[in-house]
């Protein structure tokens, strides 16, 4: 089988957990230097082993990053996150009055919407937030 190699970026208290993950499904691990614009408090990791490998090791990630916020009150510091507080297949809404919901989601919603924020936080929320309007 041919090998696959997958970046991933985690936070470094994922670290030791992560290359166990990876030492128990066969894959391999390296850390390697962050690639520009990434914040500096995150660490980068090559993952290398078959490629149902290193989908469980991806899974472990996206398991140990948390739910999906979306906060669309005006001026929230961090209108898209993900929050250990919630599990990984949780999504919570904060409304701009305040209402909060939380929803029970598939683990590939949560990060296909994680995907779709990345770098575009004001505009991710803005269409949310008229998703959410439109619904009302």
């Amino acid at each position: 089988m041919e090998a696959v190699r997958e970046v991933v970026v985690i936070d470094p208290v994922d670290l030791q957990a992560i290359r166990e993950t990876a030492e128990r499904v066969g894959a391999q691990t390296a850390e390697v230097p962050p690639f520009r614009g990434i914040q500096p408090v995150m660490a980068s990791v090559l993952v290398v082993g078959e490629r149902g490998a290193v989908g469980q090791v991806r899974a472990e990630i996206e398991r140990r990053r948390g739910g999906l916020v979306f906060d669309l009150r005006v001026g929230a510091v961090r209108p898209i996150h993900r929050s250990r507080a919630l599990g990984h297949r949780e999504l919570k809404v904060v409304a701009a009055d305040g209402m909060v919901t939380v929803a029970e989601c598939d683990t590939e919603l949560v990060a296909a919407l994680t995907r779709l924020a990345s770098g575009r936080g004001e505009k991710t929320v803005a269409s949310v937030r008229d998703l959410v309007d439109t619904l009302s």
